[in-house]
């Protein structure tokens, strides 16, 4: 994979026993002007499960985004790195109900330190409009793994947020 300083690397997590994970790489095109699509624009697209204990996985998180940072040349105009947010949606539960809260909270600290960038937390729902027949029609299928695709649907949604955003400060390209 090549690397350009026009290029957006987005990568997302879905966290848990069995974390998630989509990385899609765009030319900054498609955040140029408003007439420009991001589907034309998608250059690359991987999804997987890490899976393991939590140390494991945390690291396998941080060699992702590391890669899509740094990669064969070392620069990388804009990379986004983004997990689900923790909602509690069942009262019981042991040790592993918490699993997302800390792999966010050490995933937060390392995007900070290694990287000098936030990790960008994104409700669960937000994800739902983002369905597998959609995913098909846009050529970013097939995802192996619910936790892999519930990791792409954050990743599509957050390009898509992206997107809306640009329309008012369009990015520029670097020369």
């Amino acid at each position: 994979m090549s690397k350009s300083k026009n290029e957006y690397h987005v990568v997302f997590f879905d966290p848990g026993g069995r974390t998630g994970w989509a990385h899609l790489t765009l030319h900054v095109r498609a955040f140029t002007k408003p007439e420009n699509k991001v589907l034309p624009n998608i250059l690359s697209w991987s999804t997987g499960e890490f899976s393991g204990d939590e140390h494991g996985q945390l690291r396998a998180c941080t060699e992702l985004i590391n890669k899509a940072r740094y990669g064969p040349m070392p620069f990388v105009s804009r990379i986004d790195v983004g997990s689900e947010d923790f909602e509690l949606t069942q009262l019981i539960g042991g040790r592993d109900l918490l699993i997302p809260v800390r792999m966010n909270a050490v995933l937060a600290w390392e995007c900070q330190r290694l990287y000098g960038t936030s990790l960008n937390l994104q409700a669960r729902q937000l994800r739902t409009a983002v369905t597998k027949d959609r995913l098909k029609l846009w050529k970013l299928w097939p995802v192996k793994g619910k936790d892999a695709f519930a990791a792409m649907q954050h990743a599509v949604t957050w390009v898509r947020r992206e997107k809306k955003k640009s329309i008012e400060r369009p990015w520029k390209l670097d020369n």
